[in-house]
């Protein structure tokens, strides 16, 4: 075995790789430095011209409905109070009561609603007048209608199995 020599008294030289390599480490670094500082300014100044932008957009907005445009904003704010209307309905309650109904032999082909009359019509299409007559019952049964009507019917006769359109309607009794 050999004799391990250690030399903690050798002065260490450095080689000219490790200097270069070194020296370009260094450069690296400062010039990301750089980037980085200069990429922080373009983003204050970037949210600098986003607020300024904003704040001049409210100020147009305000100029705007205070230069005596009343009736614009009159139907504005309507047509958001119907918006705020609709999305208060308890429409989950409204299709359960849809699928709720025992009808295997009708299909419902549309369902529209007018919220201010609280009504709903609802056209479908039954295989014959027996199930058409059946799912109106069946409506009237439901504690979510009221004054459940056949508005009108027709067999469609170019069809071979002659299945009946009809349309329904019905006050809609919200619970909230």
């Amino acid at each position: 075995m050999r004799a391990l020599t250690l030399d903690y008294r050798r002065q260490y030289r450095a080689s000219w790789v490790g200097v270069v390599l070194l020296i370009a480490g260094v450069a690296g670094v400062g010039a990301i430095a750089s980037q980085y500082g200069r990429m922080i300014d373009e983003s204050a100044q970037a949210e600098i011209g986003i607020r300024e932008h904003g704040a001049a957009t409210r100020k147009k907005v305000v100029a705007v409905s205070t230069e005596g445009d009343a009736q614009k904003v009159a139907l504005e704010m309507k047509h958001a109070r119907e918006i705020l209307l609709q999305l208060g309905m308890p429409w989950n309650e409204l299709f359960a009561s849809f699928e709720g109904v025992e009808a295997s032999n009708v299909a419902l082909l549309s369902i529209q609603s007018d919220i201010d009359k609280r009504r709903v019509k609802i056209s479908a299409e039954a295989k014959n007048l027996g199930a058409m007559l059946d799912y109106v019952r069946a409506m009237e049964g439901r504690p979510t209608f009221a004054e459940v009507y056949l508005q009108s019917h027709q067999t469609q006769q170019q069809d071979p199995q002659h299945p009946v359109r009809f349309v329904l309607s019905a006050t809609w009794l919200v619970r909230k």
